[in-house]
């Protein structure tokens, strides 16, 4: 096991190798976001509800170091950059520009084990080519200090139609693409079928993770993404607004960890919500 491998295996739970991980990173795109108006004490509710990891930006990682000091805590993936979504602190649109906020040394400072970085697709032909050399630039600094990257592509721009954003050949090209770009790592969309998405995991051949996409109403639809993905391959779920926006958070973790670590289906684990 080399040491990208070994920082790997932190994520992951020892008994079932998958983990729960609850990104409180939205602040450095929207602001005071609802459900983290308050994120330390979001994020204390989270670890005492016994999460694997967390996404978490560099400010907050500064404040936060009293809640990682201990054998149990979750571990921590830092969020090293900022797709800018509006000129005006809070605003929503497309992308205007990305840039880099965090790097390795800031990671190996504050402990890291993973960095993560997004790929946006779909955006203006300059923001797009920006955002692959900001990728680029980081896939080089990590792997000369043997820091696994997680590489997230998106499908946010208006160049893909919100029906095309979980159209199976689209993930696969973009997960394809980071992958060849250097990923050690993915975090991508589920695309709802259950065979297309396992063949998929199984072709990247790096850990795969799905992220929880836009805030939805139906708890059920969460849990079936992550009972589904995570029988399909993936090592796990990277869910945030669907968890911490919800009036039912703590129900909502205790039914994630269920179906991650213990394979229970979303249905029987539906019945105690």
């Amino acid at each position: 096991m080399n040491v990208k491998e070994f920082r790997i295996a932190k994520l992951l739970e020892t008994k079932s190798g998958k983990s729960l991980i609850i990104p409180i990173d939205h602040g450095i795109m929207m602001g005071s976001v609802k459900g983290l108006e308050d994120p330390i004490k979001t994020l204390k509710t989270l670890i005492n509800l016994g999460i694997d990891g967390t996404l978490i930006t560099p400010g907050l990682a500064k404040i936060t170091l009293d809640l990682f000091s201990h054998r149990e805590a979750p571990t921590r993936i830092l969020t090293a950059d900022l797709p800018l979504l509006s000129n005006v602190p809070g605003g929503n649109g497309e992308i205007i520009g990305h840039e880099v906020i965090s790097n390795v040394e800031f990671a190996l400072k504050y402990d890291f084990d993973v960095i993560k970085i997004l790929l946006p697709w779909g955006e203006r032909e300059k923001v797009q080519v920006e955002s692959i050399k900001v990728v680029e630039k980081l896939v080089r600094e990590c792997d000369k200090w043997d820091i696994p990257l997680m590489i997230e592509p998106i499908l946010w721009g208006e160049a893909i139609s919100k029906e095309k954003r979980n159209d199976i050949k689209l993930i696969d090209h973009a997960s394809r693409m980071a992958l060849e770009m250097g990923a050690d790592i993915l975090k991508i969309p589920y695309s709802g079928n259950q065979k297309e998405f396992s063949d998929l995991v199984k072709r990247l051949k790096v850990p795969v993770f799905v992220l929880g996409g836009v805030k939805t109403e139906n708890e059920e639809d969460i849990l079936r993404v992550a009972w589904e993905s995570t029988q399909a391959g993936a090592k796990g779920v990277i869910f945030g607004r669907n968890v911490w926006q919800s009036s039912k958070m703590r129900s909502i973790v205790l039914a994630l960890k269920k179906i991650v670590h213990n394979g229970i289906s979303a249905n029987k684990v539906m019945k105690n919500l």
